[in-house]
């Protein structure tokens, strides 16, 4: 039996290279497919984040608007108590003080969910224009510092304020009730303050008779204006810090709005 070798013939260098060519090829547009796929995913991902970003600023505007409206209010009436208490030869009368006295504290806190995650997985690297990178870490670095300012604030009113306050006037002033405060008494403040208002209601005689008959001495008048000098000056440092930072998240809506749109 006969065995026919078919014979083959060695490839020219030139088809060896054209191999090589068209695998180099086939490498090199499968690494430009990928980077393009990274690409788009990085900036669809850089998109969803900075619409909720901006989300986080909006609901940080929002809370400043209410903000600054109340301590600016907070401001200027204990300004005005201070100069009215230290620089008067006017009595106080206690109990009209216990019915407009504002011992509410207004505290900014930092939306800053999107950036923290932002930071911590490294993703402030899709921010691909410097300017608005730049932007959103000055803005960052203002809204740390208005609720840096704001828990010290918080601090001087818990530590120094109220302390203050107790040395100078008697439980009945703080014990003491507005017709409108009793007039509007919710369902909750009465979970919140169990058997408060019942009291109150027993009390309320002897509790307005005690005011009315408690006369602070000059010495107490002029350390009462110490005290609302002190707080105002805190109110004022804050609300400083939060005008800065509703000027600055105004400037940065409108640099990224039109850029990260719906």
């Amino acid at each position: 039996m006969e065995v026919h070798h078919h014979s083959h013939n060695p490839k020219k260098w030139k088809e060896y290279v054209t191999e090589f060519l068209m695998l180099f090829l086939a490498v090199s547009m499968g690494f430009i497919a990928e980077n393009i796929r990274e690409k788009h995913t990085e900036n669809e991902r850089s998109e969803e984040l900075m619409q909720a970003f901006i989300m986080d600023i909006k609901e940080n505007q929002k809370q400043l608007d209410s903000l600054i409206v109340n301590n600016k209010r907070m401001a200027y009436y204990y300004d005005s108590l201070a100069f009215s208490h230290s620089f008067s030869n006017k009595k106080i009368d206690l109990k009209e003080l216990a019915d407009y006295l504002d011992l509410w504290v207004y505290r900014f806190n930092n939306k800053k969910t999107i950036f923290e995650q932002m930071k911590s997985t490294g993703a402030l690297r899709y921010i691909q224009e410097k300017e608005i990178l730049n932007a959103v870490l000055r803005y960052e670095e203002s809204a740390n510092f208005a609720e840096v300012r704001s828990m010290i604030e918080t601090d001087q009113y818990n530590n120094e304020f109220r302390p203050a306050l107790a040395k100078i006037l008697p439980l009945s002033f703080f014990k003491y009730l507005s017709a409108g405060e009793v007039k509007n008494i919710t369902k909750r403040d009465s979970i919140v303050h169990p058997g408060r208002y019942e009291n109150y209601k027993f009390y309320s005689a002897n509790i307005e008779r005690e005011l009315e008959n408690t006369k602070l001495t000059n010495d107490e008048i002029k350390d009462l204006a110490k005290a609302w000098h002190f707080r105002q000056e805190r109110v004022a440092v804050g609300l400083r810090f939060q005008i800065e930072l509703q000027e600055k998240g105004s400037a940065l809506l409108k640099l990224i709005e039109p850029k990260y749109h719906h």
